[in-house]
């Protein structure tokens, strides 16, 4: 899961309620997810961070069974085979680093990134990301630029599959952020199959 859970939540009231919701997907080798923007708090849309409520979002999923993965890896096994997974921190709230999230994936190995703003597929070529998978978008193809100004920009990746350098990067849109009323935009819940 590539973050956003919770959106503007400022007393942290809907942090605990989203955890044992997500808590409840069952996976063979593990539920694992990554932090979106919203998830640093309100804050980090004007460039802050409120740090108590992210570590209360990140011990309820983990308490929960679902791995938090903040700038690191971890290798899971398929049928005697490793398969890396790597989170990263987001990109809008400062918390990005990949040479911290790759440190300890080896090479010549499957790796799949979690990467909540599609955006950092453009930063990762130095890196063994194979596939990138973000949300983020929620399927739009405008964004506003939170600098000063706030003007309207096209996205570069909006929803769907895109080849970045080396990589491959899908972006899902997701549940669902006022979705249709506001976007004209389909939820989704992606699946794939991996050979």
């Amino acid at each position: 899961m590539t973050g956003d859970f919770v959106t503007h939540d400022i007393y942290g009231k809907f942090r605990d309620k989203v955890a044992k919701v997500v808590g409840k997907i069952q996976s063979k080798h593990g539920t694992f997810a990554c932090l979106g923007n919203h998830d640093y708090g309100i804050g980090s849309v004007f460039r802050m961070n409120r740090k108590d409520m992210l570590y209360r979002l990140i011990d309820g999923f983990e308490a929960c069974g679902v791995k938090m993965l903040r700038n690191e890896s971890t290798a899971i096994e398929i049928d005697g085979k490793s398969l890396w997974l790597v989170g990263l921190g987001d990109l809008w709230a400062k918390d990005f680093h990949p040479e911290k999230a790759f440190a300890d994936v080896p090479k010549d190995f499957p790796v799949i990134t979690l990467a909540h703003n599609p955006e950092t597929a453009m930063h990762l070529d130095s890196y063994p990301a194979d596939v990138c998978l973000s949300g983020h978008t929620h399927g739009t193809r405008t964004k506003f630029e939170p600098s000063p100004g706030w003007k309207l920009q096209k996205r570069n990746f909006h929803a769907g599959f895109y080849k970045v350098g080396k990589q491959k990067l899908y972006v899902n849109r997701g549940l669902g952020r006022l979705g249709q009323f506001l976007f004209s935009v389909r939820p989704e819940i992606t699946v794939f199959t991996l050979k």
